[in-house]
């Protein structure tokens, strides 16, 4: 790596240092966290490497890598004692800025102590994987529509249709552009998708049918039912990761709530018209 390349990658790392926060690493796992690099007599370890390094989204760094975290980190320890040395700790700027850190560690700590203890089963799991299964449309329907302005001008369309008429042909003069170079086909949709119009002639027809005109938002449609396939439904397994995730934010919420509601908080910032401060904790 040139001399150049070498400086800008310290140089990013450095700068991830210094807009990130430090962890300090518990006295007894010290035993397996060997010293990298020493500054003046402070110890720099592997641990502040590792960090640094996944902080920069590096899982598998290369050992030019990991020299560049460590002289990152150097840096940062000569200017950290450089501080002290002109006792710019004691500067309302850092103690404000410090203060700010701590409440920032502080409250995610808690949330993290909270989850810990909140341990969630497979069963918890289990059961909100079977309602969102059970929320989701059985079917989907493969679509294509001409959008007119007036129902009598759908009703033309839905003649020459009717009559033999192409339907790409006819969809060309649609109001949906989106749509009308391709046919007027809309893609798959299912009861989630469509206005309740539209799912309610959808689910009247055969494929290759076609119904209305129904008005929707767009104005008055002509739609037809090309194709109907089951919705594909997910395993628990792959999504797992998203439903813990799901129920570990609805914990933080839960928790957040309950203090709120034992504690007395006051905003002095008026809220949005017809909207209530307690608003803001939910």
């Amino acid at each position: 790596m040139s001399g150049t390349r070498m400086r800008l990658r310290i140089g990013v790392f450095l700068f991830m240092i210094l807009c990130g926060s430090g962890s300090a690493l518990a006295e007894g796992d010290q035993a397996n966290d060997p010293v990298v690099a020493s500054v003046n007599g402070v110890e720099i370890r592997q641990s502040e490497v590792r960090k640094t390094l996944a902080g920069a989204g590096m899982a598998n760094p290369t050992p030019e890598a990991e020299r560049s975290a460590i002289n990152a980190l150097i840096q940062q320890e000569l200017l950290v004692q450089e501080a002290y040395k002109e006792e710019l700790e004691k500067s309302g700027e850092v103690k404000a800025e410090v203060a700010e850190a701590t409440r920032k560690i502080l409250a995610t700590t808690a949330l993290k102590h909270h989850l810990q203890r909140r341990k969630l089963t497979d069963q918890e799991l289990r059961q909100r994987y079977d309602q969102a299964i059970a929320s989701l449309p059985r079917r989907e329907y493969r679509l294509r529509h001409i959008v007119t302005g007036t129902r009598s001008k759908a009703a033309v369309v839905l003649d020459r249709l009717c009559q033999g008429g192409n339907f790409s042909v006819l969809a060309r003069g649609s109001l949906d552009k989106a749509t009308a170079d391709r046919g007027g086909e809309v893609g798959w949709q299912n009861a989630q998708t469509l206005p309740t119009s539209a799912l309610a002639l959808v689910e009247k027809l055969k494929p290759g049918q076609i119904g209305g005109p129904i008005l929707s938002g767009a104005g008055w449609e002509v739609v037809q039912l090309m194709e109907v396939r089951p919705v594909a439904r997910p395993t628990f397994a792959e999504v797992k990761p998203q439903l813990r995730q799901q129920l570990q934010q609805e914990t933080v919420q839960q928790l957040v709530q309950r203090l709120a509601a034992s504690s007395q908080v006051e905003v002095f910032l008026a809220p949005p018209p017809g909207e209530p401060v307690a608003s803001a904790l939910r």
